[in-house]
């Protein structure tokens, strides 16, 4: 383990069966940096963003806190990035989340951000949004099958669609997708936190680069 004090919180409390296979790259990553835990429950995710010292960051792996019954469990999430933790919305939650409720998950943490386009295309990274040390490491462009947010701001886009990003697909014809606001890859500041989404829904290499660049590991 590269740092003695380094956590990763997943909390997964509608996990399925297939999500340590599919992102087993990015889990096997995180584990050489970090120690990695696992919330499956509200309860042991409560009790994991209370240790101290606070996790390095937590990652939002389903579409779980975007339900009623788990309020609570997002709520204190907010807290920890308003204190100035990294929480990342990711994984599992674009495949599974209720369209409808992505702008009120969002709004808790003071952001507009919405359901956007679903669709595989190619995405540029967006200098101006990225820290420098990122932006020599990460992708230049990428493509990834992903559910956008909308309503982001253009310094809050790690990856923007441009002139050259089209629909890419085996079926509709390879029409413009570059749409204003919108973008698969985001990071906002939330009180003294950041707060990211990551709308891949096919564990891309490339995403999962940027998931770790997020968490401060690349």
């Amino acid at each position: 383990m590269s740092s003695g004090t380094a956590r990763v919180l997943a909390i997964s409390l509608n996990n399925q069966p297939w999500f340590d296979e599919m992102y087993a790259p990015l889990l096997t990553a995180l584990k050489s940096n970090a120690e990695f835990q696992q919330a499956e429950h509200s309860t042991s995710a409560i009790r994991f963003l209370s240790q101290l010292p606070e996790p390095s960051a937590v990652l939002i792996t389903d579409e779980a806190l975007t339900l009623r019954e788990n309020s609570a469990v997002w709520g204190a999430v907010l807290e920890y990035v308003r204190r100035g933790g990294t929480a990342i919305v990711m994984g599992l939650f674009p495949s599974f989340v209720e369209p409808d409720n992505m702008k009120p998950f969002f709004s808790r943490a003071g952001l507009h951000w919405g359901t956007g386009s679903y669709h595989r295309t190619t995405l540029a990274l967006n200098r101006a949004a990225v820290d420098v040390a990122n932006a020599g490491k990460l992708p230049q462009r990428y493509s990834q099958k992903a559910v956008f947010v909308n309503n982001v701001v253009p310094e809050n886009m790690w990856y923007k669609t441009d002139d050259n990003s089209v629909v890419q697909s085996a079926v509709f014809p390879p029409t413009s997708a570059n749409r204003t606001g919108e973008t698969a890859v985001a990071m906002a500041t939330v009180g003294r936190g950041k707060l990211g989404y990551v709308g891949d829904v096919n564990a891309e290499d490339e995403s999962n680069a940027v998931i770790l660049a997020m968490c401060g590991f690349l």
